[in-house]
């Protein structure tokens, strides 16, 4: 009998441990009528899928798993039109509800992602490179063409446009994560965005997170990566 209730106590917990740790996503895709909708993250190298939904004529489902730290996920629409990768949404999720709003057309240019901290400073960090992203991508596509055109002068002019562009996002990067130096955004900068940055600036990101944030993927990464470099 005790057995049993030790059993019975033992089920319980690890459901309700589930619970606490669940990452529930009500999404809406409007638009969307046929096709299967993928919630993935990377794990280990590879893109693993979570959950899974077959949409056909209803836009608006629900996507689950499990979070033992905030990081970033895709959901990801196969709308079997042969073209891989084009419609998939990024964003930072955490245990609790989330809510996604997005048009099929505009996946992830229009996407309203609510319920997550973490995917709100990732927001913020994003828009914060937007113009500096936008001319490096100018710089390199004019770097490619002056290349093809063996213009030496216009291949050295824009290799350094390049590099101070570079410069001035790394600088922005290490100001965004040391501004919001406590949080698992602040690790994924260190770890993923700039890992080639200075180790002490690294150092000081690293220092400066909340343990919660130490323990996550990026967290780990950045520390394995800090402890390489030093």
């Amino acid at each position: 009998m005790k057995k049993t209730i030790f059993l019975l106590a033992l089920i319980i917990s690890i459901i309700s441990c589930k619970k606490e740790n669940e990452m529930n996503i009500e999404a809406t895709i409007t638009g969307l009528k046929k096709g299967t909708v993928y919630l993935q993250k990377i794990q280990d190298s590879s893109l693993i899928n979570l959950d899974s939904i077959v949409i056909n004529g209803n836009d608006t489902f629900t996507l689950s798993t499990i979070v033992d730290a905030p990081e970033l996920f895709y959901i990801y629409v196969d709308k079997v039109d042969g073209i891989e990768y084009n419609d998939r949404v990024t964003f930072f999720g955490e245990k609790g509800e989330l809510k996604l709003n997005t048009h099929l057309n505009k996946i992830n240019s229009k996407v309203i992602i609510t319920g997550s901290k973490n995917h709100r400073i990732y927001t913020e960090y994003q828009n914060s490179l937007k113009n500096i992203n936008t001319k490096l991508g100018v710089a390199n596509i004019e770097f490619i063409q002056a290349q093809l055109k063996n213009d030496q002068e216009a291949i050295v002019r824009l290799d350094k446009k390049i590099s101070k562009l570079m410069r001035s996002k790394y600088l922005r990067a290490i100001q965004f994560a040391l501004n919001h130096k406590r949080t698992s955004v602040a690790a994924f900068i260190g770890a993923r965005e700039i890992p080639e940055a200075n180790v002490k600036y690294l150092d000081t990101i690293y220092n400066g997170l909340s343990k919660k944030a130490k323990n996550t993927v990026y967290g780990i990464e950045l520390a394995t990566l800090i402890k390489a470099r030093k």
